[in-house]
């Protein structure tokens, strides 16, 4: 959620969301969480998308970028932004896991 309301307040380029979860995407798509107790989460970021144009992707491999961002949050008790950069534990793998949008 944090992640979207980034992505929509520095950029006005569709928002892109990847997950290999099916049922997380399904949720985002057509709402079937919002009796789960993450409900709440789900209706917030549906309001931060607002009248957004939004892709959801689902992605079939692991992504390793996110992966050792997850580790770096959990190692490090930190939660960051880069903006504009690459945070150091991932300068070497982010190329290999960017995915370009289907025209």
């Amino acid at each position: 959620m944090q992640g979207m309301a980034l992505a929509i307040q520095h950029s006005h380029l569709p928002v892109v969301v990847q997950s290999d979860s099916s049922e997380a995407i399904s949720c985002l798509t057509n709402g079937t969480l919002l009796r789960s107790a993450y409900g709440h989460i789900v209706l917030e970021i549906k309001f931060l998308l607002g009248n957004r144009e939004f892709v959801p992707q689902k992605i079939r491999l692991q992504n390793r970028v996110a992966d050792q961002l997850a580790k770096y949050s959990r190692t490090e008790r930190a939660t960051a932004v880069w903006l504009g950069s690459v945070p150091p534990c991932i300068k070497d793998m982010w190329p290999l896991d960017c995915n370009s949008l289907p025209k």
